[in-house]
């Protein structure tokens, strides 16, 4: 059985329109279908997004909070690491003789 459906009136940037109106026809289905797997999607995401921040605070609260200076030390790993990354990137592009990656 086909689930119910809902009328939503919503106001897009015409850009956003032009895209799911082109989007729509390339699939060859309807503007309808492909802003709601757009939204389903979007909405799943923010969901997942916001189950994880409220594990993340729930396990805080059992274990504690990260001291400044733990969190001083992750943010200089994490930077580390962001600048090997870069590095490696750098001397790839080196290699390939200077093109964009």
């Amino acid at each position: 059985m086909a689930e119910k459906k809902s009328v939503l009136n919503v106001t897009v940037a015409e850009r956003v329109a032009s895209s799911a109106r082109s989007l729509a026809a390339t699939r060859k289905s309807t503007i309808s279908s492909v802003v709601e797997e757009a939204l389903a999607r979007y909405l799943e995401q923010l969901n997942r997004r916001e189950a994880g921040l409220l594990a993340i605070d729930e396990y805080y609260r059992e274990h504690g909070y990260p001291t400044p200076e733990e969190v001083a030390a992750a943010e200089a790993h994490v930077a580390e690491e962001e600048r090997l990354i870069s590095e490696s990137r750098e001397q790839q592009k080196a290699r390939r003789g200077g093109s964009a990656a």
